[in-house]
């Protein structure tokens, strides 16, 4: 399959959405304690990512997970850097491998494995 089948910008609708409910979710779940808190980011991170790819795959057959993928995580770092330059006013704590580049390898690995078993 080429990449020029899959659609840009369907893929990055596809991971704003799930990307829009937990940053949103996020920020009510910073009530928690710091164990909870990084449990519930992960769960959230696969259900909403596996959820709306689920939906993305099966409307799009024969699209390469790979692919999706790819584009997926580069949308996600375009939205994470937007926001964090020009929207979000706060402390940056959270940057850190278990507030962020772990729930990245989960998306990614979310994203790949829901569109190889549903392929």
């Amino acid at each position: 399959m080429s990449f020029r089948t899959v659609r840009i910008f369907t893929v990055a609708i596809t991971a704003f959405i799930p990307w829009l409910l937990t940053l949103s979710a996020l920020g009510a779940a910073g009530m928690f304690s710091r164990g909870v808190f990084v449990a519930v980011h992960y769960a959230l991170v696969v259900l909403a990512y596996g959820v709306a790819f689920g939906m993305y795959f099966r409307a799009h057959k024969g699209v390469d997970p790979f692919v999706v993928m790819g584009i997926a995580i580069l949308s996600l770092f375009v939205f994470e850097f937007v926001y964090l330059v020009f929207l979000y006013e706060g402390e940056r704590w959270f940057l850190t491998w278990t507030d962020w580049f772990v729930p990245v390898f989960l998306i990614a690995s979310t994203i790949y494995w829901v569109g190889k078993l549903l392929k």
